[in-house]
């Protein structure tokens, strides 16, 4: 959604606009742009640094070289727990000691903390840290040196740490299930209960759920309704329903129908009989109705679900026409505005039930799911697996 948007791997530029994914995927034709991100955990803590002044270490070495160094080598240990983690990620403690040691250091490759790498640190500590949550696979090299007092005898230690990439591939802003058909998809719909966003972690910021057609593939324009939610100032403080026809017409946001965090919402894609088209995103809890129709007489507006009476000035969307697409998406998106993609919310989970398609005889696959990563290489919405139905998964926030 756009709001901007457009398909990607972990970077798409979105206007609010919601887009087409970014991600690595050979029919989207992108590159996976989450190679090469590093994440930085963060500084050494003080208590493993060497905290000797260079004088006061030289010293030190001058006084000790002869009784010690001249005739006994280094020997340095490392250990590492674990070596290999999932993509969660979790907590990873590497401890390090060097007996007839005076100068020790230890590098990390790629970069594991901030500050000097190689970092000159005491001869004997550890580290203890917490990996999050990542959208790429990531392989770290710890080296640690023990070194004589002048440097001429050392014993060198390393150790690899494996974080696995996630199952799925990763993109800058979809996170969900998107389903192709070798045939044109003609209807989709999914349930799903407005989030409650944790706005005390993510003050400003905002995610939309929807449902919709097309948008992976390059040919197909993507038609798609749902809510958008938003912190401002750390209060959530709307959840519009919106349709839009991505990338020909804007995100266009259904007036005097409110909706609350909690409110439960089906949301649908339709063609008809005589191919016009009908966007449909009614708020169970409320009974209120945000509908588009194509084709002659076609308007969009907010209706009232007992008689069908209009909430607010219908809008002409007879000149409308959308083509269709090889696609059925349900998901949750990091939505764009003019200048990029916006901050993401903390939204917690997010569950779609009772899935429909015009496909025939289907269900929900692995192969079909896709997260949300962000450019620092953190993964930031994950689907699950299916249902038991094969009509329904959840995706959450893993930080």
């Amino acid at each position: 959604m756009n709001v901007g948007r457009g398909v990607a791997v972990v970077v798409a530029v979105v206007g609010f606009s919601t887009c087409a994914p970014a991600w690595a995927s050979t029919e989207a034709g992108s590159a996976n742009t989450m190679r090469g991100v590093r994440p930085v955990l963060g500084r050494l803590p003080s208590s493993a640094v060497g905290n000797l002044s260079a004088s006061a270490r030289q010293a030190s070495v001058s006084r000790t070289v002869r009784v010690a160094t001249a005739t006994r080598r280094p020997k340095g240990h490392l250990t590492l727990t674990p070596t290999s983690l999932t993509y969660h990620g979790g907590h990873v403690k590497l401890s390090w000691s060097g007996s007839n040691a005076k100068v020790c250091t230890l590098s990390s490759k790629p970069r594991f903390w901030s500050g000097p790498d190689p970092a000159r640190v005491k001869c004997r500590g550890k580290l203890t840290a917490k990996l999050p949550a990542l959208a790429v696979g990531v392989h770290w090299r710890f080296t640690f040196k023990a070194k004589s007092a002048k440097g001429k005898r050392a014993s060198t230690v390393r150790r690899t740490l494996v974080l696995h990439k996630p199952p799925f591939p990763v993109s800058s802003n979809w996170s969900g299930y998107v389903v192709p058909s070798a045939t044109p998809v003609t209807s989709v719909s999914g349930e799903f209960t407005v989030p409650t966003l944790d706005c005390a972690k993510t003050r400003n910021a905002g995610v939309a759920a929807w449902v919709g057609i097309g948008g992976v593939r390059s040919a197909d324009d993507l038609l798609q309704t749902g809510v958008v939610s938003e912190c401002v100032a750390g209060v959530q403080t709307e959840d519009p329903g919106w349709w839009e026809e991505y990338p020909e017409n804007a995100a266009q946001f259904f007036t005097n129908m409110p909706i609350s965090p909690g409110d439960q919402i089906e949301a649908s894609v339709s063609q008809g009989a005589d191919l016009s088209w009908t966007t449909r995103v009614d708020d169970l809890t409320t009974k209120v109705s945000g509908v588009m129709h194509t084709g002659t007489g076609g308007q969009w507006g907010t209706i009232r679900d007992s008689d069908g009476a209009p909430l607010s000035p219908p809008q002409d969307s007879s000149t409308f026409t959308y083509a269709g697409g090889g696609t059925a998406e349900w998901i949750v998106e990091d939505f764009g505005n003019s200048i990029g993609l916006v901050p993401f919310a903390d939204f917690g989970t997010v569950t779609f039930t009772g899935l429909t398609t015009s496909l025939p005889a289907w269900g929900l696959t692995a192969d079909e799911q896709v997260g949300l990563g962000d450019r620092a290489g953190l993964l930031l919405a994950e689907p699950s697996a299916p249902d038991s139905s094969g009509k329904g998964f959840s995706v959450a926030y893993p930080g």
